[in-house]
């Protein structure tokens, strides 16, 4: 799963150590938030770069996402961190199943005749082709950082805590 427009974080945030981690509907929310924070309380390493964490999470597990996120500004707001936060909306092309129930035919009540007549106009269709569908399926992706990240907030605005 990748996030809103992939290729350009990694340039907007090569200044930054960049953490991409994914929420799914099965995720433990404990140990996500765990993780979490362990990787924003890391010093900076020898290069000097920040920390920014970016979650992404489907339409199903949004709400945990965003569980997640207020779960960890809480803990660090409690250390008396400072945590700023971008938020991304975005789609991503996915195959949907299609429907495998036939179309019952409705029952007429009377004007069977005209109903024979006026189906000998019209040709009939063949199956839907292949067994999936394409459809544009919700992406959020959640910045967390402890450092302000103009790129991000020129983007996508800017949550303080």
């Amino acid at each position: 799963m990748t996030g809103p427009d992939q290729h350009d974080d990694d340039a907007r945030l090569s200044k930054y150590r960049h953490v991409q981690l994914s929420v799914l509907p099965s995720t433990q929310i404990a140990s996500r938030t765990s993780k979490i924070n362990s990787h924003l309380e890391e010093q900076p390493g020898e290069d000097g770069k920040p920390t920014v964490v970016s979650l992404t999470a489907r339409a199903k597990a949004a709400s945990k996402l965003i569980s997640i996120a207020e779960i960890v500004k809480r803990d660090l707001a409690a250390r008396g961190s400072r945590c700023y936060q971008y938020n991304a909306l975005d789609s991503e092309l996915a195959d949907i199943p299609r429907n495998g129930r036939p179309k019952q035919p409705k029952e007429s009540v009377g004007g069977a005749e005209e109903d024979e007549e006026s189906d000998e106009a019209f040709e009939t269709m063949g199956a839907p082709t292949g067994p999936t569908k394409k459809r544009s399926m919700p992406v959020m992706t959640i910045y967390l950082s402890k450092v302000p990240i103009k790129e991000l907030k020129a983007d996508y605005g800017e949550q303080r805590q």
